[in-house]
């Protein structure tokens, strides 16, 4: 088969319970690559009130890279402060500027700085790491990725080192100030939680061997599922939670990944346009109606199917709604796995989650990356780094 049509072919796989099992993973190709970008202190952009900013500039970066081929299935993975990618060759050239003009528009509209680079697989090889990539079923019209093998957090790390990763990182030399973000949507407001809180999770399972890491995953998603119950019972996004925002601040997001680089009559077109599909959407969903061949009486339903609360890239994530009961139980059962030195973990709990968008087409194929309000993953991941350096791991 066309290297280009690698993801498209990889089997798919009924639920989330496949990430841990290595059988049902696939090789990344030889001549594909790891498109990598992360928010340069993006803990301190949270601090400062810009935790929505920061999610959509990584969603931008998976929204941009797609746009440059929609034909071409790409494997992604936001993780909240950034995001990652498998491309082929074919598109190196194009992703670099795609990227480089994401980074432009992150510092012009938000003020923060995104690292970004592509690392080639045979990079991530040679320092003895690998990209299994394999897929599973969301729903009927969202496949997730998922990555293991290491190769994703090596690329990333790669970035962040200053000398070793300088000729993968694109810096400061702007060749492109442009880029298409269609689809990128940021209308809906935060999801309080059904249960009380809402909390990111990440675990980092510690194992001298990818085999065993595969059982200890395993071993905690299993026991996740058993404190928090089915996808239904403790998905963060939920139908009657759903609510378009008519709050400037929030929505002003959006505009500004969208309008980057028009002037003030094209910038004012797009607010008038946004509201006015705003409008237009409350009355077509409350009265169930349909409109030019879009249900909307089911977009809700799709929309709630169509979310990326749980993944696996090399690291398990987790968006999930839940008591505080809860989250004691999963705090206490994975601190006995963290003395064991079994695994690294980070727990943000929050009242609500936040969700940022990508529409292909509003019939069933629109996609919902989802995050814990107030930090979600970032501060998370920066709770599971501090334990790394408490543990000397």
């Amino acid at each position: 088969m066309l290297s280009d049509n690698y993801y498209s072919k990889l089997p798919i796989h009924a639920d989330f319970s496949v990430v841990s099992d290595l059988s049902k993973y696939s090789k990344l190709p030889d001549d594909w690559f790891i498109v990598a970008a992360d928010i340069q202190n993006s803990t301190g952009a949270i601090k400062s009130g810009k935790y929505k900013a920061v999610n959509i500039v990584g969603v931008s970066v998976i929204t941009a890279i797609r746009n440059i081929s929609p034909s071409i299935l790409l494997p992604s993975m936001f993780g909240g402060d950034g995001a990652s990618l498998c491309i082929p060759a074919d598109l190196v050239g194009q992703a670099k500027k795609a990227l480089v003009a994401t980074k432009f528009m992150a510092e012009k509209q938000f003020d923060l700085k995104l690292r970004i680079g592509i690392v080639p697989i045979d990079v991530v090889r040679n320092a003895g790491h690998e990209v299994f990539v394999a897929r599973y079923r969301m729903s009927e019209y969202y496949n997730q990725a998922a990555f293991a093998g290491g190769g994703i957090e090596y690329a990333e790390s790669l970035l962040k080192d200053k000398l070793k990763g300088q000729q993968y990182r694109y810096e400061d030399n702007i060749e492109e100030t442009s880029t298409d973000y269609s689809g990128l949507e940021c209308r809906w407001d935060n999801i309080p939680s059904k249960h009380g809180e809402t909390i990111a999770l990440i675990v980092k399972v510690l194992a001298p061997s990818i085999e065993e890491e595969s059982i200890i995953y395993n071993e905690i998603i299993s026991r996740v599922q058993q404190i928090y119950g089915t996808d239904d019972e403790c998905r963060p996004v939920y139908e009657t939670g759903l609510s378009l925002t008519a709050d400037t601040d929030k929505l002003t997001n959006e505009v500004r990944v969208r309008t980057c680089n028009e002037n003030a009559w094209t910038v004012l077109k797009y607010w008038v346009k946004l509201y006015a599909q705003n409008i237009l959407g409350w009355i077509f969903m409350t009265f169930n109606l349909n409109v030019t061949g879009t249900p909307w009486g089911t977009y809700k339903i799709d929309l709630v199917k169509n979310t990326d609360f749980k993944k696996f890239d090399g690291v398990l994530r987790q968006v999930i709604s839940g008591t505080q009961k809860q989250r004691e139980e999963l705090e206490a059962y994975l601190n006995e796995k963290y003395l064991k030195k079994q695994c690294v973990y980070g727990i943000h709990f929050s009242n609500s989650a936040l969700m940022t968008c990508m529409i292909d087409n509003r019939c069933g194929e629109h996609f919902h990356f989802v995050d814990a309000a107030d930090g979600g993953y970032a501060i998370a991941a920066l709770q599971m780094k501090e334990k790394i350096k408490s543990a000397n791991l």
